[in-house]
């Protein structure tokens, strides 16, 4: 028997983790716009409890929470053992739904994947097979990657099974019908409240420093962690890159969703504020670039530069909230 599901696409997001590409590739799969999804948040929270590591975020939901608003549900599975799995994923396949999966990227190497023989979990999309050869047909949407094309079942199992990940997991998106999509006077609202709480300052109700005022605190504590020991302003320069992963992929993100919220609301404005966040994430990257290198030397210096780019961030921060809320269809 053999059983192919066509038209899986690539993700184009380089920001993105892969369990991130594989989520966007299933709803691009579907029908849907990724960024009208999981993209209509713009955030900036920052908290320092005194704690030697704060803690950064860019938006209040998750990915998953964003995307069971509109109809939209993921489910995580994990089997006992690997026939199992193979069972419930070709059960999905021919019904006609591809199936994400976690697989060992050192067993992915025997196959196609560029690696350097270590072992870490990255979720690929089974999207067919053929009981004749005995093979799985593979697609891995990272932009990396980009991969299209069969593994022998026996391969894939061994990648799917590895006791160096979590093995046998596997994720079903469930859809509710009609197709949900963000309509006109939803868009507006959540832009109005990207206003409010980016200016305004306080979020929840710990009253955690966020938007202009947490750019603000972040940069006080830039300052501050100057006269700190290196190996310390080295830990904090580590935490901070991992952290500012989110940041960079929110920013871009939602560039992305003005881009097409300007033409669901016939605001052709908004075109130019899609452009300055895509500036925004850019700024963003070279800030959390300099974070690792300052991580493994320098960090001293580095923290001088950081400051300065941090201001050059939150002035565009600023200017683009300004250009938003000069709009009229948002007042």
């Amino acid at each position: 028997m053999e059983r192919l599901i066509p038209n899986v696409p690539f993700c184009s997001n380089d920001h993105y983790p892969c369990g991130l590409v594989a989520l966007d590739a299933m709803l691009r799969f579907y029908g849907y716009t990724t960024p009208l999804i999981l993209h209509d948040e713009w955030r900036f929270l920052y908290s320092n409890p005194g704690a030697h590591v704060p803690r950064i975020g860019a938006r209040f939901t998750s990915h998953l929470q964003a995307a069971e608003r509109w109809g939209i549900q993921v489910r995580q599975h994990q089997e006992a053992d690997v026939a199992t799995a193979w069972q419930r994923a070709r059960a999905q396949i021919d019904s006609g739904r591809p199936v994400p999966v976690l697989a060992d990227t050192c067993h992915l190497e025997d196959h196609y994947y560029p690696g350097l023989g270590s072992h870490s979990g990255h979720c690929i999309i089974l999207a067919g097979y053929e009981d004749r050869g005995d093979t799985v047909h593979v697609v891995d949407p990272s932009p990396s990657k980009r991969y299209r094309g069969s593994l022998p079942l026996a391969g894939l199992k061994q990648a799917w099974a590895s006791e160096h990940i979590r093995p046998c997991t596997w994720a079903e998106i469930r859809l509710d019908a009609p197709r949900r999509t963000p309509a006109p006077v939803q868009m507006i609202r959540a832009l109005q409240q990207n206003l409010c709480l980016m200016r305004q300052g306080n979020a929840l109700s710990a009253g955690i420093p966020m938007g202009l005022r947490g750019l603000d605190a972040f940069a006080a504590d830039l300052t501050r962690w100057k006269g700190l020991p290196p190996g310390v302003s080295r830990n904090l320069l580590k935490a901070l890159f991992g952290q500012l992963r989110s940041v960079v992929m929110e920013r871009d993100g939602h560039s992305q969703y003005l881009h097409w919220a300007a033409g669901a609301l016939e605001i052709p404005k908004l075109i130019q504020v899609s452009r300055q966040l895509h500036a925004m994430a850019q700024k963003w990257l070279v800030f959390r670039n300099l974070c690792l290198k300052g991580s493994k030397k320098a960090p001293q210096e580095t923290l001088e530069k950081l400051h300065k780019r941090l201001s050059e961030i939150t002035a565009l921060e600023d200017a683009t909230l300004r250009r938003l809320a000069a709009i009229p269809d948002l007042r």
